[in-house]
């Protein structure tokens, strides 16, 4: 048997200051242009104020003067007049209000309350899930949403003069000049950052490339190039797991190659590079680098816990592996990969950190067709909401031997766009710029175990290559 919860508790509401509000449009309509545009009718604690806020916004979409003849005349039009309290409560609406009223701070209060009310509601309705057994990641996500929605509502800017921020924008400038071109965060590749400016608050940075060309080795460079120095960074993985990740970074920083760490009975127990990643432990565990491997993430878990981490860590930079694997509450998935693009756009600009969000591109029709944005996969709004978009491309030969990289600069909004020859290190997993002596390397796998007629025991005397996935 269900238990029923009652909870006691007065909802928050100032009817004073919703009644203002409606009392000084009907004297001035222009105080409706500074209202509509931050609150809205369902925003009123009374029907009957939703009501004559919802007419008033008709009235002026429609270009008619509003004020308590009109207003009247609209109401009894829409059938409203009796529900709002007839020509007698419209009329005291404007008693006490100031002839020219200053509005904000009334809006201000509503508003206020209005959030109250809906995370007062959300609270009831979740305290009853529980009861009734719902689970709690089902609970935990409805709250995370309803808070959100109202974070995204209290966030709303409003208009300023350009003196305000000009300033601010001379001061980045000669940031950017001062250190060489880079004003946002590196990426680990000179050649990008000397194109891009870095990795700039506020910007989602869309890394695309069909699968195993190499774009989860680009996102763990750039994790490892700023959390090692000194920049907090958290990593959303939700296709490799932490172990996988602390293998490539092991990698990168004792240059112990990354298949020996994948298959470490090539190690002997004596051998000089087990003290080479003991130093590299103690040099990764103190980076502020933070990894969630949960592959289940909705979008709303990700942008929940992310600011979390910018709030409790001071995080500067957000990575996602991978869009197409990030959940949302649609079933459509163009729509779920749009809406998912969408959200960490808007957790970029709220947050004022730089987003890094991988991709996959979809199959060429030949294999080494150069991509483009119309690659990338399932969703044309992922190139709508981007700032820059990075293309990695891995042509092959004839022979299906590697040609080196390219990363194509395919979007750009504050900078130029173009092409960067790179070349992936099999060992490392780190990209580096490709010149003219550099040689393309196969990727490295196991030594090969070859017998001789003399040995009694495996002897790994040789190394085979191949091209690798990843």
């Amino acid at each position: 048997m269900t238990e029923t919860v009652q909870i006691n508790a007065t909802m928050p509401t100032c009817i004073d200051a919703e009644r203002s509000i409606l009392g000084a449009i009907l004297l001035d309509n222009n105080a409706l242009s500074e209202a509509s545009w931050q609150i809205d009718a369902c925003d009123f604690s009374l029907d009957s104020h939703r009501r004559i806020f919802a007419r008033m916004v008709e009235m002026a979409e429609a270009s008619k003067p509003i004020d308590l003849v009109t207003l009247i005349e609209e109401l009894h039009r829409t059938h409203d007049l009796a529900r709002v309290g007839d020509v007698g409560y419209l009329s005291d609406l404007m008693a006490g209000v100031p002839e020219r009223p200053s509005i904000q701070a009334y809006i201000d209060i509503v508003k206020n309350h209005a959030h109250s009310r809906t995370l007062f509601e959300t609270s009831k309705r979740s305290i009853e899930q529980i009861v009734d057994g719902e689970p709690v990641k089902n609970v935990a996500g409805g709250m995370l949403q309803a808070v959100l929605d109202v974070e995204e509502q209290s966030a709303r800017s409003r208009t300023e003069p350009i003196g305000n921020f000009i300033g601010g924008v001379l001061q980045e400038i000669q940031t950017q000049a001062a250190h060489d071109g880079l004003i946002g965060l590196p990426t680990g590749l000179h050649c990008l950052d000397n194109n891009t400016g870095g990795m700039r608050p506020g910007e989602l940075i869309v890394v695309g490339a069909r699968p195993g060309a190499g774009k989860s080795a680009l996102a763990g460079q750039i994790a490892l190039t700023n959390a090692r120095a000194g920049t907090p960074v958290v990593f959303f993985s939700l296709e490799m797991s932490k172990s996988d990740l602390g293998r490539r970074f092991f990698s990168a920083v004792s240059g112990v190659p990354a298949f020996m760490l994948r298959d470490p009975k090539w190690l002997g127990k004596n051998d000089a590079r087990w003290r080479d990643l003991e130093d590299a432990r103690g040099r990764i565990a103190r980076w502020p680098l933070y990894i969630d491997d949960n592959g289940s993430l909705t979008i709303s878990e990700i942008v929940a816990r992310a600011k979390l981490f910018i709030a409790r860590h001071g995080v500067k930079l957000v990575i996602v592996d991978y869009l197409q694997l990030v959940r949302a509450d649609v079933a459509d998935i163009r729509e779920r990969v749009g809406r998912v693009a969408d959200q960490l756009r808007i957790l970029a600009k709220s947050e004022h950190v730089p987003v890094v969000l991988l991709s996959q591109l979809r199959r060429p029709e030949r294999f080494n067709d150069e991509p483009t944005l119309i690659d990338l996969k399932e969703s044309g709004d992922i190139e709508a909401h981007c700032h820059v978009c990075l293309l990695i491309h891995s042509p092959v030969d004839s022979d299906m031997r590697p040609m080196g990289q390219k990363i194509i600069i395919a979007k750009n909004r504050n900078g130029v766009m173009g092409r960067e020859d790179v070349v992936l290190d099999p060992d490392k997993l780190l990209f580096s710029a490709r010149t003219d002596a550099t040689p393309v390397i196969y990727r490295r796998c196991a030594p090969v175990t070859i017998y001789t007629c003399h040995a009694r025991r495996h002897e790994p005397t040789g190394l085979r290559w191949e091209l690798g996935k990843r």
